[in-house]
C-alpha cells in the first residue's frame, strides 16, 4: 500500500507565506546591501540585441580569407608563431650584466623573478 507524504495544503493560492516575509520582499539590485560590504553595485548594461549578432546566415567581414585560416591545416596563414622563447634565450646574455644587481637589498623581488626564469629556461 503506498504511503501518503505530506498533508494537505495550508495557506491561501496567491498569498505568501506568514512566516518567511523575506520572500514577499521585491530586492532593488541597484542599491548597494550589507553582503556586498555597502559598495556601489556596478550598473547593469545591456548587451547588443539578438538582430546586432552575426548568424551563420550573415554576410562574411572577411571574403578574401579562407575559413582556415589561422589553423594548421588547409588554405590561409597558419598559427602565428610564439617567439617568446627565442627571446628569452637572447636574453641570457645580458644575465652576466644583471647578476650583480640580483643580490642587493632594494632590487625588487620581480627582478629577481625575472632573473631566475632566464636563466632556468
Amino acid at each position: 500500500m503506498p504511503r501518503k507524504r505530506g498533508g494537505a495544503r495550508q495557506g491561501t493560492p496567491g498569498k505568501g507565506y506568514a512566516n518567511r516575509t523575506d520572500l514577499n520582499v521585491q530586492y532593488d539590485q541597484s542599491k548597494p546591501t550589507a553582503a556586498a560590504g555597502g559598495m556601489e553595485a556596478p550598473p547593469v548594461t545591456a548587451g547588443p540585441s539578438p538582430d546586432e549578432l552575426p548568424s551563420l546566415s550573415t554576410e562574411t567581414q572577411y571574403p578574401s580569407e579562407p575559413v582556415t585560416a589561422g589553423l594548421p591545416i588547409g588554405p590561409g596563414p597558419g598559427p602565428q608563431r610564439d617567439n617568446r622563447a627565442d627571446e628569452t634565450q637572447r636574453l641570457k646574455m645580458y644575465l652576466p650584466m644583471i647578476e650583480p644587481y640580483i643580490n642587493r637589498p632594494d632590487t625588487p623581488d620581480s627582478v629577481r623573478m625575472l632573473f631566475r626564469y632566464i636563466r632556468g629556461s
